[in-house]
């Protein structure tokens, strides 16, 4: 039983270096391509934004692994006060995943609106332009 806790705990040590390694790629990643978050002019880094996908899906694994990784944490305990007591920082850094990333989408969401409001204005224009031609055509 003793070698059981043993790996559990390489296991765990082993995970918290895969999550750190990933956590800190991902800081560079997304310093890169939004280096205004921590007020730099320029990106520490010059990572094409082709690869900006590659850090979102980093990003959802991450997530993944800090659940597996709570999961195993909880098990361990068994207790759930004390594992909000001493995992509390975890609990909020997976909570704080997919909270931010709804402040995406909806950015995302608010260019879409923009977007579909200058082609409305757009097709008014086209519209209106077709009507006052065939006024000057019936002229």
């Amino acid at each position: 039983m003793e070698k059981k806790v043993e790996r559990n705990t390489a296991l765990g040590k082993a995970l918290d270096f895969l999550l750190l390694g990933m956590v800190i790629v991902y800081f560079i990643g997304f310093l890169s391509f939004h280096p205004q978050a921590l007020f730099l002019a320029e990106p520490i880094l010059n990572i094409s934004h082709e690869y900006e996908i590659y850090f979102e899906i980093l990003l959802w694994a991450i997530f993944g692994l800090l659940a597996a990784d709570l999961y195993f944490k909880y098990k361990k305990l068994e207790n759930w006060k004390l594992f909000l007591k001493k995992h509390w920082h975890d609990v909020v850094l997976l909570a704080l995943i997919p909270f931010l990333a709804g402040f995406k989408i909806a950015k995302i969401s608010v260019n879409l609106v923009k977007t579909l409001k200058a082609s409305k204005t757009g097709f008014k224009i086209f519209y209106k332009a077709k009507k006052a031609s065939k006024h000057l055509k019936s002229d």
